[in-house]
């Protein structure tokens, strides 16, 4: 039954009353004259505003600030711009206003929810006990990371970790990560990692030599004081610079780090008492290629009474052997070389030595961006005397030039050459001779599985049912003999037969080579396993992989380069393949961020480069891009445009605050509209309230004049990208009026026609004023194509309850409204009584109280 205008004002007195006294405790007792200010303010009688003192906010100074920090996810604020400072919560935490706390979404904490939260997992095999990084690792940011230079090679964060270096992006802070003491492996450290060892079966490297230990050289000259040798994050104690041979073999095997060592000097002395000496430093029975070392001088480490500066560098050398050229037969070419992913200039096969010099000395890589400092090139040569000087390459006899790198670290980038030099058009073959180990580190030495909860290799032992072996593994000392390293690096038989398994449990005729996952190599007897599978019997999946969330910074300026199983934010299941992400991350490689709830129902999960394309500034689409969707050609500094990914919510704050509660009174007006919200947050679970001009302080509307040109026809006038119906040439005011106030991003205006018609060859022009939406807006388009300008600039507020009350921002039947201030209610936009519930109206007579009436 409809209501009669009496039912409906006394519907409203007892609306009224209701709200009152359903009002939440202390909100009606702090609707009070501002002149207190809740004690951490200043009133300001003529604004009628508190000035809050540093930590406060809202109309009473009632309200704590939250802390804040880099967005993590709204949408781009500019071309490839994303990820602003000083948000509160960091864009991904609910404020609680009255105690100046966030309260975090999964995934992300610290006191302004700016930190990616490191992995936790149990400490021991029951469970019991849950620690960040399992109680094994550290929890570092990227800069901590970075800045810290140890030496270890952490395969689970990308490989070899070199010398410190900054990392400023604005993740810098904010990412962290797990880096694990050995030997825990795993994004969270809680695999213990088996012994790595040599498959003694592959015994030559790729240029056909055959494989090596590490060597490393150590280059001295003083005559008091020590330094230190650090490797692997581990430092030894200090070497005296009169250590003989056998001290220094002593102290370095000391270090945790070194398990044995060969130790020869070209004096007898580590620093040759003055001259300077270079001691060779073999690693006996570690395999594989070692990560950089490090000497550092003590302050004492003096030359000649401190007279001269000590000599103190670690050498890594090259030697590039040329064969033997044929005089006058079809000799041409040239080469280059690749140090760091970096090519040198084209080197001539009758280049000299000096030019080689040049050419590694003038690669950025080791002039001005070397991951170790400074390097000092020198390269020396044993060719024969000629018309051309030393060359690289002769044809009177095979040449080798020996390139040697110094720099207070050691076991630098390879060194490799890449041939384009024929000798009777055929290549060439230049040889590149490095001291970098050449064995292979492999774990369980390839022929064993590897327990992770205990950290032990179960190597491989398989008889016939004749006693027949076919293969036995067992410890090695690290050089194939027996030994303790529980590698199953020891042949006790030699393999006759790759491994083999059952691919179903339950059928015992379903044994294949290699799990029926590879190949069988015949020369080695080792598996060789398809893609998508790994182990040494390819009985394991492999996961899919993702850019690391957190992984190696790799160069000054850049991190997130490396792919990483699961990203580094999740375990992999070697049953199934199948990652199981932490808390917060989604996606088969946990490489996106998840959104929560899936937007609450009213919002799509989106993003970053999605988000920039439909960001909006003042009402009007930006089409921002964000990153480039070539890997190849993708910013180091939009890395996440896939990864990070958030809520694109329901409507907005502009279109709808002419929209009101049903069957209601508002100021006394009765409204019956459908209440349809906008959405905002990283869940989507905050309404947006109305927007309006502040009426207590002074402001302009904003005047914007179309000339139109038109003789004939019609044209469209488009508001924050809404366009208006056809409008006659010589349409009305009143009409022009209707069409704009028809879009549901304008409130109010009026038209003004400068002459008799809209438009005029000779256009006179006509001024629309923009009465119901304040502050300065877009300029309108239109088509045709007329020249728009504004008049006057528009310096009304356009803020959330019009800066005179609270916005109820959470879910339920108030959401979306505003609880005015004392003596404001609803205003019409343009500081008269109205049903836009934005608190813009001064109510001198303090009648208004409550949501309904505000």
């Amino acid at each position: 039954m409809a209501l009669t205008n009496g039912w409906r004002d006394l519907l409203g007195v007892l609306i009224l009353a209701l709200i009152v006294l359903q009002s939440p405790p202390g909100v009606l007792s702090q609707r009070k004259p501002k002149n207190m200010c809740s004690k951490q303010g200043i009133f300001n009688s003529t604004t009628k505003r508190c000035t809050c003192v540093t930590g406060w906010t809202g109309p009473l100074c009632n309200d704590r600030f939250c802390p804040a920090g880099h967005d993590w996810l709204a949408a781009p604020h500019g071309h490839h711009l994303a990820h602003k400072d000083h948000v509160e919560c960091s864009g991904v935490g609910e404020c609680d206003r009255l105690l100046g706390t966030c309260t975090c979404k999964t995934g992300f904490g610290g006191a302004a929810c700016e930190k990616m939260v490191c992995p936790k997992g149990a400490t021991n095999s029951t469970g019991e006990v849950v620690k960040t990084c399992s109680g094994h690792g550290r929890c570092m940011t990227l800069r901590e990371m970075g800045g810290v230079w140890t030496g270890n090679d952490n395969l689970e964060i990308g490989g070899l970790v070199y010398k410190p270096r900054d990392y400023n992006l604005w993740d810098a802070d904010q990412i962290q990560g797990c880096v694990c003491d050995p030997p825990y492996t795993g994004h969270n450290c809680s695999l213990k990692s088996c012994p790595y060892g040599d498959d003694y079966s592959v015994r030559f490297d790729p240029y056909g030599q055959i494989t090596h230990h590490e060597v490393m050289r150590i280059e001295c000259a003083a005559n008091q004081g020590s330094f230190r040798f650090a490797f692997r994050g581990v430092s030894s104690e200090e070497i005296p610079f009169d250590a003989p041979q056998g001290r220094v073999k002593h102290i370095l095997e000391k270090m945790t780090s070194i398990d044995s060592i060969g130790v020869s000097m070209t004096s007898s002395t580590i620093c040759g008492n003055g001259s300077p000496t270079i001691t060779t430093i073999t690693f006996l029975n570690q395999a594989g290629e070692m990560p950089a070392a490090k000497v550092t001088p003590q302050s004492n480490l003096k030359l000649n009474s401190g007279a001269s500066p000590a000599i103190l560098n670690m050498v890594t050398q090259f030697v590039m052997e040329c064969p033997m050229m044929q005089k006058a037969v079809g000799h041409v070419g040239s080469m280059h070389l690749k140090y760091d992913g970096e090519l040198t200039r084209a080197i001539n096969y009758t280049a000299s030595v000096t030019d080689v010099e040049s050419a590694i000395r003038n690669l950025t890589t080791i002039r001005h961006h070397s991951d170790y400092g400074h390097i000092n090139v020198t390269a020396g040569s044993a060719s024969p005397l000629s018309t051309y000087g030393i060359e690289i390459c002769s044809y009177l006899s095979h040449v080798n030039t020996t390139i040697e790198l110094r720099s207070e670290y050691g076991n630098l980038h390879m060194l490799d050459a890449v041939n384009d030099i024929f000798r009777e058009e055929v290549d060439a073959n230049i040889t590149m001779h490095t001291s970098k180990g050449t064995t292979q580190a492999k774990l369980c030495s390839d022929r064993g599985h590897c327990d992770y909860k205990s950290g032990t290799c179960e190597c491989f032992f398989q008889s016939t049912p004749f006693v027949d072996i076919k293969r036995r593994y067992e410890s090695s000392d690290g050089n194939g003999n027996p030994g303790r390293r529980g590698d199953c690096g020891y042949a006790q038989v030699v393999a006759r037969k790759c491994p083999d398994g059952l691919t179903n449990i339950d059928d015992p005729l379903s044994l294949e080579t290699c799990y029926g996952n590879g190949f069988c190599d015949n020369s080695t007897y080792a598996c060789r396993c398809s893609e998508g599978y790994q182990g040494s019997d390819c009985s394991e999946r492999v996961c899919p992989s993702g850019v690391g969330w957190f992984d190696t910074v790799q160069g000054d300026g850049y991190a997130h380069q490396t792919k990483r199983e699961c990203s580094g934010q999740g375990a992999c299941d070697r049953v199934s393949g199948h990652c199981h992400c932490e808390n917060g991350f989604t996606g088969e490689a946990c490489d996106k961020i998840i959104c929560e709830e899936e937007c609450n129902g009213v919002g799509v999960c989106q993003p970053l480069h999605k988000l920039a394309e439909y960001a909006v500034v003042n009402g009007e689409a930006t089409e921002y891009v964000y990153g480039n969707p070539d890997a190849n050609f993708n910013s180091k500094a939009t890395w996440d445009r896939e990864m990070f990914q958030s809520c694109l919510c329901d409507g907005t704050f502009l279109e709808r605050d002419r929209q009101g509660p049903s069957d209601t009174f508002i100021s006394g007006l009765y409204v019956n509209e459908p209440k349809v919200l906008g959405y905002h947050g990283f869940a989507c679970k905050k309404a947006y309230c109305p927007h309006g001009d502040d009426p207590s302080t002074p402001g302009v509307n904003e005047k914007q004049t179309v000339s139109c040109t038109l003789t004939t026809g019609s044209f469209t006038l488009t508001f924050r990208d809404k366009i208006t119906a056809s409008i006659a040439y010589d349409a009305t005011a009143a009409t022009v009026k209707a069409a704009l106030e028809a879009l549901n991003v304008v409130e109010t205006v009026t038209v003004t026609l400068n002459a008799a018609n809209p438009c005029d060859a000779v256009p006179s022009g006509f001024v629309v004023e923009f009465t119901g939406n304040p502050g300065d807006l877009p300029l309108m388009k239109s088509a045709p194509s007329f020249t728009v300008a504004e008049t006057i600039k528009g310096t009304k507020e356009f803020a959330e309850c019009s800066n005179r009350g609270v916005c109820n921002s959470n879910a339920g039947q108030l959401a979306g409204m505003c609880y005015c201030d004392w003596n404001y209610m609803s205003s019409d936009g343009n500081g008269g009584r109205g049903t836009r519930r934005d608190c813009g109206k001064y109510d001198e007579y303090g009648q208004a109280v409550g949501y309904f009436t505000s």
